[in-house]
């Protein structure tokens, strides 16, 4: 809690004892606390003790002027909230200039007429009240983002170094898968199903991060989108059964884009995991790769509960996800969609969410081609 106004503390600076005491009785009768100095540094003294709130303090001074002392104060981080206010026989436009350009924030003329003095003196004390109030909840904002950012690294340390024993596990049932039985084998493509989407989500976190950052830029190249559909296609397909899930590929020909194959790889990863994960049993995903006027068209269509209009921006932002939840849309779509977004943007492409006429949801992708061309290739598929 901040001191009330009857308890401000005012230093008055005078080389003129009887200014100094009129002064001090003007404050003095509103129980205000003062000290006085005769001169500068006598003040400045004073301020290394107790900072007062507000500053009184005479231009025309021996030693130091009341600019010099000003100057001073503001140019302390220890002083530079207090507020000062310029007491001066100085009259002139140019003189006030003077003052102000020094830091001061106020001014007085010669001779103080003790009501105006006093409702001065009272506006300095409500904006030092502010300024002191900004500067604890700025330095209180300091802090708390000091502890977001620890708290930030040292999640990504942890998230990193899981990465390295889970891909050690994954390589390990590889080679388990190789030397096991019929049963066996199908037990071990589960476990390495279960350890990808782990390792999936793990690369999203760190990935998304370095998206957000600037620390991770595509390694643009020329690529064959539908050939990497059907790639990933080819992996999901023990995870669509599982959930009993058809998957249909429009992907015959070859669409050639300017893009991270790992980052685009990633990208449909997600996007057929989401739609998998929100399909009913029994339902259809379906997955096409088309030419468009402003490039290549990449889509993945689910039939689930779908997304309504006014929720599907903030599905792709990481903050935003208990907002959806709580407004009846029940899908944890985690930080998939966001990579995804980040990905695309970072490609000069765009994402964007449809409702399918089928029922569901539909995710489309715009990415911009390699070369001039939008007809099919006819190079062969990589």
């Amino acid at each position: 809690m901040h001191e009330t106004h009857k308890s401000a503390r005012m230093l008055v600076v005078d080389d003129d004892s009887r200014s100094r005491k009129l002064l001090e009785g003007y404050l003095r009768s509103e129980d205000y606390t003062v000290d006085t100095a005769p001169d500068g540094p006598t003040a400045l003294e004073l301020v290394k003790r107790r900072v007062p709130d507000v500053v009184l303090l005479d231009v025309m001074m021996p030693v130091m002027t009341g600019y010099e002392v000003c100057q001073a104060l503001k140019g302390s981080p220890r002083t530079r909230l207090c507020q000062v206010m310029l007491v001066t026989a100085l009259d002139s436009t140019p003189d006030r200039v003077a003052g102000l350009d020094t830091g001061a924030d106020d001014y007085v003329s010669k001779p103080v007429r003790r009501e105006e003095f006093l409702a001065k003196t009272r506006a300095l004390l409500r904006v030092r009240r502010l300024l002191v109030e900004l500067e604890d909840a700025r330095e209180a904002l300091s802090l708390r983002n000091e502890e977001l950012q620890l708290k930030k690294t040292l999640a990504q340390t942890l998230v990193h170094d899981l990465k390295n024993p889970l891909s050690a596990i994954l390589g390990n049932l590889d080679l388990l898968e190789m030397r096991s039985s019929t049963e066996l084998s199908y037990m071990v493509r589960r476990s390495k199903e279960g350890a990808r989407r782990m390792l999936k989500m793990i690369l999203n976190l760190l990935d998304v991060d370095g998206l957000e950052e600037g620390r991770m830029q595509p390694s643009l190249d020329r690529v064959d989108a539908s050939s990497i559909v059907a790639k990933a296609v080819e992996e999901v397909e023990l995870a669509a059964a599982q959930r009993k899930v058809e998957l249909v590929v429009e992907a015959k020909q070859s669409w050639w884009v300017q893009a991270d194959a790992v980052l685009l790889r990633r990208v449909i990863d997600n996007l057929l995991s989401n739609a998998i994960a929100h399909s009913p049993v029994g339902g259809t995903v379906a997955v096409a790769v088309h030419g468009r006027e402003e490039g290549i068209e990449l889509s993945v269509s689910d039939q689930g509960p779908g997304i309504p209009e006014e929720f599907r921006e903030r599905v792709f932002e990481k903050y935003r996800q208990l907002d959806v939840r709580r407004s009846g849309v029940t899908a944890n779509r985690g930080l998939g969609l966001t990579f995804c977004r980040l990905a695309v943007e970072a490609h000069g492409g765009t994402i964007w969410i449809e409702s399918s006429p089928a029922g569901g949801t539909v995710f489309r992708t715009l990415l911009p081609t390699s070369v001039d061309e939008l007809a099919p290739a006819a190079l062969p598929s990589v």
